[in-house]
């Protein structure tokens, strides 16, 4: 082999080196990083710049283990040993079993060592809590099925130490049972903390403090919900399923409130994160959208909810990926209650301003944050020359205040907007909304004083992406661009041959390509234009890309210039010509027979030989 051929292969080497580190390191390091475990990857940290995530407060296990048994074969072995207890049921140090008085819950536990109760009379406690849980969701006006067991046997629960991962506890899929009346249908069992006396769990950082029983209750509610969602259907959108199981630990426990600690982040922070934003306690993914389920029981009532997840159970997953909530919600509430999921999502929107929250005491209404506008307005005329420009690009179910502060003279005050088709708006002065007309594009108000309130409430309601909305007070126009259609909902990215590639939807090389697409793609027309035709033509191809191993790992080799271009731009710039050099520099001592044979034949031809 040559000198050009060898260096050749070495750089192929290389680079296959940094495509199969982009694959697996980060994936693995997620999961490992879930449960309480380190990876020692330097390679792609060094290269790929992975970051880990900061540690959240306690939460439910549920969404990291079904995400865990979903990309089992993209780990590493090595991963995989460290992870497949995981996955398994539990081994309790001296295991022992008490049989719940109601019969439909046996508790194991250890008799010694870490994962053993520490407070006598526990055990009968977690039994006789989660009899209280049976009987609360199978009674009316719940009335949920029980979650389903093999030859109709108690269900499992079992008590470990779950502090050092930070989970409350947490629900792992058993194996199939569509004889329950759902195709998809699967048995389950449950995990919970041993005790629930670590600070973690008493004193939570978002604040409140909590008694084990407390805890306790709220987490039995919780986790046996996700075993009845496994009975609807396994291939349940965890962000909904978290929304409600959250939801109804104060339907069954109203006295302890701990999950209105979750809401900040959703309503003051990330208002203008979807509805289906991926679970994190950080954003209020997931968790925190559990006050969205209060405001259909409060509009429809508690049975609406119960009516998605029986929906949910008929539903099939073309590709064994989990089905998006957002169509489902939109079904039932079209086909049962009239409406739709783009009305009652703006309805909520309103009243997280409003706040005519009903069935509960002002007491824990007060627990709701109140609005959070993305900015407040004080200098006029409001307009593109503003310090802060009056427009929004908003995604899908997904929505921003902005707050008018009155001044003398103002009188009357009018607001222009110009909005996409997904776009409605509300405009209110002191809780009070000046038109219903949720598509009007200007508002007249007259009669304020300086103390008054004007608010102005922009939603997306659409299920496409980046609906805009520009507005103004002196009748001026900012240009706006209906959006491109992608699919969206439960995790869904659009970035549907990099989900391919990398396996997961969760892999952070698709979060860090997905976000290259929102922040430098869709803010200009070219890369729009881009990305429309990667919609239009990406699927089919990303779904036979997906069922092939090989095309996989191509395509993780074809996209690794563009991942590490993303995170390092300069260097590789630097890297771009320093490649060149070498191909240019190495061609230039590379003799080419074919050139060198023609080159001396006509040197022959026109200088003979004397």
């Amino acid at each position: 082999m040559n000198s050009f051929n060898s260096r050749l292969v070495i750089f192929a080497l290389f680079i296959l080196q940094i495509s199969a580190t982009a694959f697996a390191g980060p994936l693995d390091d997620y999961y490992l990083q879930q449960f309480g475990h380190t990876n020692s990857a330097q390679l792609q940290k060094t290269i790929l710049s992975i970051v880990p995530e900061q540690q959240e407060p306690a939460r439910c296990g549920m969404p990291a283990k079904k995400g865990l048994r979903r990309d089992w074969n993209l780990l590493e072995q090595s991963t995989q040993k460290v992870l497949a207890k995981e996955l398994a049921l539990p081994a309790l140090t001296g295991e022992a079993s008490f049989t719940s008085v109601g019969g439909h819950f046996k508790i194991h536990y250890a008799t010694s060592g870490s994962d053993a109760p520490t407070a006598a009379g526990w055990v009968e406690t977690v039994a006789a809590t989660f009899e209280e849980v049976y009987s609360k969701y199978t009674s009316l006006p719940l009335g949920y099925q029980r979650a389903p067991t093999e030859s109709g046997a108690p269900y499992d629960v079992y008590l470990r130490n779950l502090a050092p991962q930070r989970f409350y506890g947490s629900t792992e899929s058993g194996v199939s049972v569509s004889s329950v009346g759902y195709p998809n249908a699967y048995t389950s069992w449950i995990e919970l903390d041993n005790n629930f006396t670590e600070s973690i769990y008493t004193t939570p950082s978002s604040g409140g403090t909590f008694t084990p029983l407390q805890s306790l209750q709220i987490t039995a509610a919780h986790e046996y919900h996700h075993a009845i969602q496994y009975g609807y259907n396994y291939y349940f959108d965890i962000w909904y399923a978290e929304a409600t199981s959250t939801w109804l630990e104060d339907e069954l426990y109203n006295d302890v409130n701990q999950l209105y600690n979750y809401l900040d982040a959703w309503l003051l922070s990330h208002s203008n994160l979807s509805l289906d934003t991926s679970e994190s306690l950080t954003t209020g993914g997931g968790y925190g959208r559990w006050i969205f389920n209060r405001y259909l029981s409060e509009k429809h009532s508690p049975t609406a909810i119960r009516n998605i997840w029986e929906a949910l159970g008929v539903r099939y997953s073309p590709y064994g990926s989990d089905i998006p909530m957002a169509p489902v919600i939109d079904s039932v509430l079209t086909t049962t209650y009239g409406g739709s999921l783009a009305d009652d999502f703006f309805g909520f929107a309103k009243r997280v301003y409003i706040r005519d929250w009903a069935t509960r005491t002002p007491d824990e209404t007060d627990k709701i944050p109140f609005y959070s506008p993305i900015y407040t307005y004080s200098s006029y005329p409001v307009n593109s020359s503003s310090r802060n420009k009056p427009s929004v690009t908003l995604p899908h179910y997904s929505f921003a205040y902005y707050k008018f502060t009155t001044t003398s003279g103002m009188s009357p005050f009018t607001v222009n907007i110009n909005k996409t088709s997904g776009i409605k708006t509300a405009l209110y002065k002191n809780n009070t909304e000046i038109t219903s007309d949720a598509s009007a594009t200007s508002y007249l108000l007259s009669n304020f004083g300086t103390t008054d309130e004007i608010v102005l409430l922009i939603a997306n309601t659409s299920t496409v992406d980046n609906q805009m909305a520009t507005f103004s007070t002196d009748g001026s126009t900012e240009i706006v661009t209906e959006p491109i259609a992608s699919s969206v909902g439960g995790g869904s990215s659009g970035c549907f041959i990099a989900t391919a590639a990398f396996g997961s939807y969760l892999h952070p090389q698709v979060n860090m390509l997905r976000e290259f697409r929102d922040k430098h793609l869709l803010t200009n027309t070219p890369g729009r234009t881009f990305v429309k035709l990667y919609y239009r033509y990406s699927p089919p191809l990303a779904d036979f890309i997906s069922c092939h191993p090989v095309l996989r790992s191509l395509a993780r080799l074809a996209l690794t210039p563009l991942i590490v271009f993303i995170t390092h731009p300069l260097i590789s710039v630097i890297c771009l010509f320093l490649f060149v050099g070498f191909i240019l520099t190495t061609l230039r001592y590379v003799p080419n027979n074919r050139l060198q044979a023609k080159t001396n034949f006509l040197l022959q031809e026109y200088n003979p030989p004397k």
